[in-house]
């Protein structure tokens, strides 16, 4: 029971005996308590006296004190503080009241209180709701564990989306900054030539500065060791696009970064500064030997240069090393853009597309069918990431939703459980109102404890996050529980504790001190075969659960079907690793073939190594070419970019018996197949099933590029092998010889014997015998290699199988809270139909069936939201239909054991 006021004093203890028919004498306390009262201001006493002298002869006995001579002593001590407590405080509004000529707090009407008296309040509930949790600590407990892993989930996410999407860039005005792509019908988002980009740059008034750039790596030599670099080709206006400046020296000027006047200059990171050279200054002015070259350094980054924060080296875009990109119609590089003050993307792509128009009349065999797309910065570095996210954010709302309604049903319990004390309230006139404020304020400070631990454990897993999820630090803000996002804590605390709150206040506070006295306890909530609110709650938290069980069951399934996927060759054994020839060393192909010839020799002789080869691009990588390619005795398409693509790759002989690719016609590469020798293809079975259904696809003739291209003669088939990822459907591939296409990129692959990172030191040994100033990087197993290729949807399945799995839990705890619940208040009833014939199986079957009921009924709703849920995911799926049945009928039978 509690006060009618919350300015009456007095203990707050449920329970109020019926009244004696006869009232018995008065007790020490009271007594105690009738003289105390005079200590009260007048107007108080007449208002409060009655009650607050009833309420402590109902304290009178009760068992919390005990009995006897030490009951009554602590009985007095309590009324003796008590009054201590709250007679001084009410004088002092007394005479606040007289002082202000204003009516006395005992007369003010409800609703007309002062801001003083509302604060007051507030606190009283604040007090009593805590007094009230402490008693039971084994309730408070689990209903703020159960909203800290809901809130702590949510908030480790919203703290990544928070990093990622909702903060901008680390730049100057970031918003100004858009990516300019080459668009086709085919592929909207085209790398540039270089020609095209001076055609913007000239003719787009739109932008102040608008650079283009090119990653590749590059060979840092004249050192004990040879080392490869992180390096990006740019133009002058790189840095003013970023806002971006050198922290010593300068950037690069334009006639440094074009042709044919450019000079070899070079700004270096702050990391390889202080990693190579010591931080030492006098590092400008410099000479450093980069892809056999002499290039002076002008400039060192600072630390936290944005964007391509992994690149060691920043070199002038015309020595970008690979010839391909600098003619009109060879797209491989990328172009960014600063807009002027005032002008807005739209006006931006207006001006670039009546460029390329105007390109695409006056170079028809290059432009032709070519248009601009511009998209902000930001939405290429986080495009892919986006879907991911959303998925994960919705992913923990539902757990969040779960924890709620959990926490919901255990102050239902809660409520049942006080239904006396509230009834007595009630009839000593407190009002619902007041009753649903009470309740409410305990659902509050429930969800802000559950907040607060909550927050703790985000801080933890956005720790955790970060080293996992794909994040240019130097861009992007860190992955943190920032201002924002504990705001964000806050606001779902809030949010929760109103939403699990409201409906148990609302039905607890529904008092009938009448029948509470009549029936005791064990009849205050339905029957089994009654719907209840705690039926409702589960009923959710179920529903939900089959909803994220199902996602989750869904991207495993997709994920074991993409591991299990045939990749066309056998990693086991292989090991790779890459590694870039400098231009000026090896400026002709009979040097760079020499320099390929005498590498594999050598590796080839390493004990150990069953077999080794030449590739441009190992698959999965990352690294691609793709051309249009012609059959002989057809007709060449109108337009360029209408015509087939082939991903061509260049190899060695020996290539697909290393890779366990199988030859299904034809023959492999050999020696023969060399510069002076008829050009020779071989293609893969995709491709010789769509251009020569039905016949035999080799010595037909094909051409890969342009006009302007070698005919080939196909003189094998092999296997279809993924490259891009291992969903990729069948697509048209060709391989080439390396001494009839020799280029100075390319990869090793090598089969070992043994355990294949074993020979790594071995096989980088042999190339330094060839050449000691060759860097070789990238050193990994194929099998590595297989496994970054799925590392995106094994992190998603696994975060989303974990908020699955918790969600399973809560829900699994809520159908045993509310069906042990039921039982309990039913054990009166349970016993009569025993004591009256009813088997034990009767019995068990009854409360089964209403489990069971349940359960069947949150199947239905659970299955119905995840067929429309799921289509989020359909993008994220490899081999399963977001429909799939195994999926859809096991999820509910895992649920209904």
């Amino acid at each position: 029971m509690t006060r009618t006021d919350p300015r009456v004093p007095g203990p707050c203890v449920p329970g109020v005996p019926p009244p004696p028919s006869q009232p018995p004498p008065p007790s020490a306390a009271e007594r105690l308590h009738r003289a105390l009262l005079r200590t009260y201001p007048a107007a108080f006493r007449a208002e409060y006296g009655e009650e607050m002298e009833r309420f402590v002869r109902d304290r009178v006995g009760e068992a919390r004190y005990g009995t006897g001579w030490i009951a009554r002593a602590r009985l007095c001590a309590h009324v003796l503080l008590d009054a201590a407590r709250t007679a001084p405080r009410e004088h002092g509004r007394a005479l606040v009241s007289r002082v202000r000529g204003t009516p006395g707090t005992d007369d003010v009407p409800p609703g007309d209180h002062t801001r003083g008296d509302v604060m007051d309040m507030l606190l009283q509930d604040a007090r009593f709701a805590l007094r009230t949790l402490a008693r039971r600590p084994v309730f408070a407990t689990v209903a703020i564990a159960t909203l800290a892993l809901g809130i702590g989930a949510t908030t480790a996410i919203f703290s990544v989306v928070n990093a990622l999407l909702l903060r901008p860039l680390l730049l100057p005005e970031p918003d100004r900054v858009l990516m300019v792509w080459d668009a086709t019908a085919a592929a909207p988002r085209g790398q540039v030539s270089y020609p095209d980009w001076l055609e913007w740059r000239a003719g787009a008034r739109s932008f102040e500065a608008l650079a283009i750039m090119r990653g590749q790596s590059v060979n840092l030599t004249g050192g004990d060791e040879p080392e490869r670099l992180a390096g990006s080709f740019v133009s002058a206006d790189f840095w003013p696009v970023l806002r971006a400046a050198p922290a010593l020296g300068r950037g690069f000027s334009r006639a440094e970064t074009e042709l044919p006047t450019a000079e070899p200059v070079a700004v270096v990171s702050d990391g390889l500064w202080r990693r190579r050279f010591g931080g030492d200054p006098a590092l400008l002015g410099r000479s450093l030997t980069l892809n056999g070259r002499a290039f002076t350094v002008v400039g060192i980054m600072p630390a936290t240069a944005p964007l391509f924060g992994a690149t060691d080296v920043w070199l002038p875009i015309p020595y970008y090393p690979n010839a391909n990109g600098f003619d009109r119609g060879q797209g491989s590089m990328t172009v960014m853009g600063r807009l002027r003050a005032g002008a807005t993307s739209a006006r931006a792509s207006a001006e670039l597309g009546a460029i390329a128009r105007r390109e695409a009349e006056r170079y028809p065999a290059t432009n032709a069918g070519h248009g601009i797309m511009v998209e902000p910065l930001h939405e290429t570095l986080v495009g892919d990431l986006r879907p991911v996210l959303l998925i994960l954010l919705g992913a923990v709302a539902l757990v969040l939703l779960i924890a709620c309604a959990n926490v919901a049903n255990l102050q239902l319990a809660h409520a049942a459980a006080r239904r006396r004390e509230i009834s007595v309230r009630a009839a000593l006139g407190a009002g619902r109102a007041r009753l649903v404020r009470q309740l409410l304020t305990e659902s509050l400070i429930l969800s802000a404890l559950g907040g607060a631990l909550g927050a703790a454990l985000a801080h933890v897993a956005a720790r955790a996050l970060a080293g996992i999820v794909p994040l240019d630090t130097a861009s992007f803000a860190p992955i943190a529980v920032d201002a924002r996002v504990l705001g964000f804590a806050a606001a779902v605390s809030l949010l929760t504790g109103t939403l699990f709150g409201l409906v148990p206040a609302v039905h607890g506070s529904r008092a009938d001190l009448g029948a509470s006295l009549k029936r005791g306890t064990h009849r205050f909530v339905p029957g089994l075969g009654r719907v209840s609110a705690r039926d409702v709650f589960v009923v959710a938290q179920v529903a939900l659960s089959i909803v994220l069980l199902v996602g989750a069951g869904l991207l495993t399934r997709s994920l074991i079907r993409l591991r299990g996927a045939d990749p066309g060759f056998d990693p086991r054994g292989v090991l790779t690793m890459e590694f870039r020839l400098p231009a000026t060393k090896y400026a002709d192909d009979a040097r760079v073939a020499d320099f390929f010839t005498r590498a594999l020799a050598a590796i080839r002789a390493v004990p150990g190594v069953r077999g080794a080869a030449l590739v441009r691009a190992v698959p999965l990588s990352g690294n691609a070419e793709n051309l249009p390619y012609i059959v002989e005795g057809r007709p060449a398409a109108r337009d360029a970019a209408d015509a087939p693509a082939v991903h061509r790759n260049i190899v060695s002989p020996g290539y697909f018996r290393t890779m366990a690719i199988p030859l299904v016609a034809g023959r492999d590469f050999t020696d023969a197949d060399g510069p002076t020798a008829p050009g020779v293809v071989v293609v893969n079975a995709e491709l010789a099933r769509r251009e020569w259904p039905g016949q035999p696809a080799v010595g037909k003739r094909i051409r890969l590029g342009d006009g302007d291209a070698p005919w080939l003669t196909v003189v094998g088939v092999v296997g279809n092998a993924k490259h891009y990822a291992l969903s990729d459907a069948p697509f048209t591939q060709g391989y080439i010889p390396y001494r009839q296409k020799p280029l100075i990129f390319t990869s090793i692959v090598v089969r070992a014997a043994g355990n294949p990172l074993a020979l790594a030191g071995a096989v980088r040994g042999a190339i330094w015998q060839v050449d000691r100033d060759q860097p070789v990087w990238r050193v990994r197993t194929m099998e590595e290699v297989l496994a970054g290729s799925v590392e995106q949807q094994r992190v998603t399945t696994r975060l989303l199988g974990a908020f699955a799995a918790l969600a399973l839990l809560l829900a699994g705890v809520g159908v045993y809270g509310v069906m042990s619940y039921a039982v309990a208040q039913r054990a009166h009833e349970v016993g009569l139909r025993m004591a009256l014939g009813a088997k034990r199986g009767q019995v068990l079957a009854l409360v089964v069936r209403r489990g069971m009921a349940l359960a069947a009924v949150a199947i239905v709703i659970g299955l119905a939201t995840a067929l429309a849920a799921t289509g989020a995911l359909a993008s994220q799926l490899f081999g399963v239909s977001r429909l799939d049945p195994v999926t859809f009928g096991a999820v509910p039978a895992v649920l209904a054991v």
